[in-house]
């Protein structure tokens, strides 16, 4: 599935990345997962990695430790609960043994599989047991968008293939429409950092995350519409496109605890200080949203 990396070698890049070496080896056990994914023909335009892992493929400086996010419909996974088995895989290095899949809604609509816990014969440095296990969520809401289909992008160095295979993931547009609500109705601050940094690093010249702020108010309406439906009660306190764009050009309060648990490369920690997001979203994001409205 993929090139193994040695402990050394572990050691040396976490240490490079001031990770620890825990989380570096269950980051590989979830890039195997994608690939495991990969050929058990999970992907597909309509069927994608999501979230801060799809994010890393465009050059996303957060490293997310825990989660694995996927979206995905009826058409290629069904039951959802199957989710269980296609995530289950083997190989002499490596076990990954998922529990059932539950419900988060009564429709079905996410499933989560937690914890999925993994032996990995690759390395002898120890592991607690909660270092052995991650998350996955599966959105089965449908996508707006069609995939991208990108290489797996990984921000360490550690050999594991001669050239990266490709993935679909979340198109840009539509993975930033999410961020936005899920820091507007869930005040999550991982989602306001994500959503900061797609702004700004849409405006690099040649970016593929480039995008055009009509587009992303009519996805986010779409977005919204969805919500409302599904989660009522939830969403309403955001009626319309207007109500979440008055909660983006807010000043933020960001919950400490949530603060501290972002993880950012150290090459990147400097550049991505609080008053650098709430200046990229209160001063591009918001008001590019509320000027793409139509006249």
């Amino acid at each position: 599935m993929i090139d193994y990396p040695e402990d050394e070698r572990l050691r040396e890049q976490a240490g490079l990345h001031d990770l620890q070496a825990p989380v570096l080896i269950r980051d590989i056990v979830r890039v195997v997962e994608l690939l495991n994914l990969r050929a058990k023909r999970f992907f597909n335009k309509r069927s994608v990695l999501s979230g801060s892992m799809a994010l890393r493929c465009f050059g996303s400086p957060r490293f997310t430790v825990y989660d694995a996010d996927f979206s995905t419909s009826a058409e290629t996974v069904d039951p959802p609960a199957s989710m269980t088995e296609l995530l289950r895989y083997s190989d002499e290095n490596l076990d990954i043994i998922p529990t059932a899949a539950r419900a988060a809604d009564h429709r079905e609509t996410l499933m989560q599989v937690e914890p999925i816990r993994f032996d990995a014969a690759f390395t002898s440095i120890v592991l607690a047991e909660q270092d052995r296990q991650f998350k996955a969520d599966i959105s089965f809401r449908g996508l707006l968008l069609d995939g991208r289909e990108v290489p797996v992008a990984t921000p360490y160095s550690l050999g594991l293939w001669d050239e990266p295979p490709t993935v679909w993931v979340m198109d840009p547009v539509e993975a930033l429409a999410e961020k936005i609500l899920g820091w507007c109705v869930h005040g999550l601050v991982k989602h306001y950092a994500d959503a900061a940094w797609i702004t700004i690093a849409a405006q690099t010249t040649g970016s593929p995350l480039a995008f055009a702020y009509p587009q992303l108010r009519e996805v986010l309406h779409a977005k919204l519409a969805l919500m409302r439906r599904l989660q009522p009660d939830t969403y309403r306190p955001f009626p319309s496109v207007d109500a979440v764009i008055g909660k983006l050009a807010q000043p933020p309060q960001f919950d400490r605890v949530q603060w501290q648990k972002l993880v950012y490369l150290q090459a990147h920690r400097a550049a991505h200080s609080q008053a650098d997001l709430r200046r990229i979203v209160q001063q591009t994001l918001a008001p590019g949203l509320r000027r793409s409205q139509s006249r």
